[in-house]
């Protein structure tokens, strides 16, 4: 970098598929606060890496010198042995489509309307979580366990969109008999409600310490949930969907003409309707102590 506000660009601009670029040493700032990183995956996306499986490389120094900017284009994912810690800022631009299970120590990442996905699929993961910026109503953060294993990501902070109804959160146990468990017992949503939360995949999900603030909570999930106090709507459309909730339901709960079983812990009640709209499937409530009900 012959500039303190040069930029470097990382990019696939070919038409014959997904293209990776291994880094053979660490990338080195300018200084401060200084320099500018592109990647861009173009048509058919980009993979980068380590020229060498296993050893880190590292994009900026996480306790020196940080690259100002990371611009994240199109579709890019970023392998778990590149450490983005030296980065100050990640923009994720509209209708890009990032993974990396790194990229969260950076300062500050921001997520237009484009989706950003952490997957905890070498182990668990302690996410800072305070630093992720929704900067469109539709921007879109995936937490999700790909893998053959239990995984858990912990939370450090809430997850808070600036203003109400914005950001999409979706949970994605990807993995039939594999669990996602969300710890830390913070918030999806803490001062403003997200838009929706979304829970998918084949797996099991543990999400029963964590509270959400969120207009809709979405179930397409196949596998067993557990699911803290919201002040959502619920709404299942998965007739494999087997819901166990800890925590009161704020809006109201709907069957959406499934063949539902959910599960009411002792003293969850339901603010708004039980319903089952759409069709004439049947669900199944189980109360399991004095709950309210409408």
């Amino acid at each position: 970098f012959g500039a303190l506000d040069s930029t470097l660009v990382l990019a696939n601009f070919t038409g014959a598929g997904v293209k990776n670029i291994l880094l053979a040493a660490d990338l080195v700032a300018p200084g401060a606060n200084e320099g500018s990183v592109i990647f861009n995956g173009g048509v058919n996306g980009l993979n980068i890496g380590s020229n060498v499986a296993g050893t880190a490389r590292n994009i900026g120094d996480g306790g020196g010198n940080k690259f100002h900017t990371l611009l994240i284009e199109n579709a890019v994912t970023i392998t778990d042995d590149v450490n983005l810690e030296g980065i100050q800022n990640v923009f994720i631009n509209h209708n890009a489509d990032f993974t990396s299970s790194t990229a969260f120590n950076a300062g500050a990442i921001q997520i237009n309307d484009a989706t950003y996905t952490i997957d905890a699929n070498n182990g668990n993961l302690n996410i800072p979580a305070g630093n992720i910026q929704f900067a469109h109503a539709d921007a879109r953060l995936i937490l999700q366990n790909s893998s053959g294993n239990d995984r858990t990501i912990t939370l450090g902070a809430n997850i808070d969109p600036n203003n109400d109804d914005e950001g999409i959160v979706i949970l994605n146990s990807v993995t039939a008999g594999k669990k996602l468990t969300i710890a830390g017992g913070k918030t999806f949503g803490g001062a403003h409600k997200l838009q929706t939360i979304v829970f998918k995949g084949a797996g099991d999900c543990d999400a029963a310490g964590t509270t959400f603030n969120t207009t809709n909570i979405v179930l397409d999930i196949t596998g067993q949930l557990a699911l803290g106090a919201t002040t959502a709507n619920v709404v299942l459309l998965n007739d494999a969907v087997q819901l166990t909730h800890t925590g009161n339901i704020g809006g109201f709960l709907d069957f959406n003409a499934k063949n539902v079983t959910v599960t009411l812990n002792n003293n969850v009640n339901v603010a708004g309707a039980v319903q089952n709209t759409g069709g004439t499937n049947n669900g199944t409530l189980i109360v399991l102590g004095a709950s309210n009900l409408n």
